[in-house]
């Protein structure tokens, strides 16, 4: 593998950089999961958090809690 196809290998793995933290200037990826900044909880711009794919990328988490389905109450027979 040459130089070049290392370089395009390696930008088709990371998510693009879509902006940066307005207080503490942290890069936010496109694969960013939250609508704040995990380095000091500020809220992300409108226009970045717009960008954001956290589900492309594959950083949502699926926990065994959102599988559950609320129960329907029974009917009563009279």
């Amino acid at each position: 593998m040459n130089q070049k196809e290392i370089r395009e290998s390696i930008m088709l793995e990371v998510p693009p950089l879509i902006g940066r933290c307005s207080k503490c200037h942290t890069e936010i990826f496109a694969s960013h999961a939250y609508a704040w900044c995990t380095d000091c909880n500020e809220p992300i711009p409108y226009g970045i958090n717009m960008q954001r794919r956290p589900i492309m990328y594959g950083t949502i988490k699926i926990t065994p809690a959102s599988f559950l389905v609320p129960e329907t109450p029974k009917r009563r027979h009279n």
